[in-house]
């Protein structure tokens, strides 16, 4: 018997709204996550400013342990584990029940990290003696003293993560968009004012770093009050929630590590040419994850709960659209980021971080080489943490892991395999962006074995896409020919932005041609409203 009239139409009416409202969820956590980025990216600018380059190099080393305690305790396990958790009961009114499980997590996870605070404490110089053998002893030296201050962090840092996984749970993605700002601003500040060439200035700039840690989790605090006020401290394993939650959990936080063991095994392969390759691989890591971590993350994360709760009524159908959906919108955007920086690679990178003389001719062909082999990662990448998104949202978390480990074992063997080539620094970012390569192939082929949940569409997607990019790249090279080369900094910001600008219009404009309903849906739904409702008021 067929649905009334009335019911359908309610039905439609909803769908349509709750697509709306996902659209408008991802554009806040873009333009958050783009003040995020944008004010993270100028950290690199604010070190070199700030830094002579053996204080440069020890500063970027100083963090990457403590990056690394992070993503292996708290990077994916909080809004992957916990997000999708909370989604699937929220739409099966169960949420009391899942709370007492995501207490009970939380409780022991604030224990875990605690206890990996005072190793870090208490191992630090060792630690960094042991991941950087080749290494000057000196910045070895410095980065693991300046570590010390920066072991804390991981704590307030890991609260705020609890804070904004709750929230995303809730679809409150308005409250979590700006709290990563608020945290790079104040960074930013330490920099500025701590920051100087001596000891006592790196440790300075530490401290100041995990006072914006803290300020960072009493902000989300504050704006996740009402929904953490179900926290409940407790430390009872016997819980069955609990248990399903952590089984859940630690595949995704293993899987969530791996990016920084990668990151770790780059800089130690890194290690072994001149001091110089640490600060500029940062440089590059910095430039090809400001297109991911604002395009592919910010709509990864708004999908993340709409898809659990589809997928927790079994509306699998919804479930395949939203993610068609998602890897469309975030490959449209990626792709032509990944274009622009292959073509303008060595202007990006002048642009962006030669604010001094201490950044010399050299650092910017070196962090150019870097960026060229990670151009390609910005696009597999931005594919691979929304196909993770989509695994953690039906409860398949192993596989991902899997997938990761394969990733490492495969990175490492090529740094290995062109090390022994002699094929210079540029092996690093090349065999990293294989291994992506490697790992999108194995998620994309387990997931799309399961025909109902499959997204549709793509490769006619990814062939006009092509199109699009490879008429953007032509443009942006003919471009290049012309004999100018400004040398006064704005004008330097200009003509990057500028070309920037001009490529993403050929690429949209092909686009407009080959219809391609990215463009078109993006078209009707915000401009065409917009020129709408301009008509109507004149």
């Amino acid at each position: 018997m067929s649905n009334p009239p009335s019911k359908t139409v309610k039905k439609q009416s909803s769908s349509s709204t709750k697509t709306k409202s996902i659209a408008f969820s991802t554009i806040i956590m873009i333009i958050g996550l783009f003040l995020s980025k944008g004010s993270g990216f100028l950290r690199d600018i604010f070190v070199s400013r700030s830094f002579t380059q053996t204080y440069r190099e020890a500063f970027t080393a100083a963090f990457l342990i403590p990056d690394f305690f992070f993503a292996l305790l708290v990077g994916g396990s909080i809004q992957s584990a916990i997000t999708p958790t909370l989604s699937r009961a929220i739409e099966k009114k169960e949420d009391k029940k899942a709370w007492k499980g995501v207490s009970i997590f939380i409780s022991w996870m604030t224990l875990v990290v605690l206890l990996f605070v005072v190793i870090g404490e208490v191992f630090s110089n060792k630690l960094y003696y042991l991941f950087n053998q080749n290494k000057s002893q000196e910045i070895v030296r410095l980065a693991g003293n300046m570590a010390r201050t920066l072991y804390p962090q991981i704590f307030f840092m890991m609260l705020a993560a609890l804070c904004i996984g709750i929230l995303n749970a809730y679809k409150k993605f308005g409250s979590t968009a700006f709290g990563p700002t608020i945290y790079n601003i104040c960074v930013l500040l330490s920099i500025f004012f701590l920051g100087g060439s001596t000891e006592d200035a790196l440790i300075r700039t530490g401290l100041g770093i995990m006072a914006s840690a803290l300020i960072y989790f009493i902000f989300q605090l504050f704006m996740g009050k009402k929904e953490i006020s179900h926290f409940r401290p407790s430390l009872d394993t016997s819980n069955s929630e609990f248990r399903q939650l952590f089984k859940l959990a630690v595949p995704i936080l293993i899987s969530a590590s791996v990016v920084q063991i990668n990151m770790l095994l780059l800089n130690s392969f890194a290690s072994r040419f001149d001091d110089g390759p640490l600060f500029a691989l940062r440089n590059a890591g910095t430039l090809w994850q400001l297109p991911y971590g604002i395009f592919a993350v910010g709509i990864g994360n708004v999908m993340l709960p709409s898809l659990a709760a589809h997928y927790a009524v079994k509306e699998y159908k919804k479930a395949s659209e939203l993610l068609s959906r998602s890897i469309k919108n975030a490959l449209f955007l990626a792709i032509p980021c990944a274009g622009i920086f292959l073509v303008l690679r060595s202007d990006i990178v002048r642009a962006a971080f030669k604010w001094s003389a201490d950044y010399t001719e050299e650092n910017i062909k070196m962090a150019s080489l870097f960026l060229v082999g990670y151009c390609l990662s910005i696009v597999t990448q931005s594919v691979i943490f929304i196909l993770n998104q989509a695994f953690y949202a039906i409860g398949k978390t192993r596989f991902p892991l899997f997938a990761g480990i394969v990733t490492m074992i495969v990175n490492v063997g090529l740094c290995f395999i062109f090390m022994t080539l002699d094929l210079g620094p540029l092996y690093l970012t090349i065999a990293y962006s294989a291994a992506c390569v490697v790992r999108l192939i194995l998620l994309a082929w387990v997931y799309c074995k399961n025909k109902v949940l499959a997204p549709k569409k793509i490769r006619v997607f990814i062939v006009k896409s092509v199109i699009c990019l490879v008429a953007m790249v032509g443009f942006l090279y003919l471009v290049e020919l012309l004999p100018w080369v400004p040398q006064r900094k704005v004008v330097q910001l200009f003509w990057v932005g500028a070309r920037c600008i001009l490529g993403f219009v050929v690429y949209f404009v092909v686009a407009f041609l080959l219809k391609m309903e990215e463009l078109t849906i993006a078209y009707q739904k915000y401009l065409g409203r917009f020129f709408r409702r301009k008509k109507k008021t004149s």
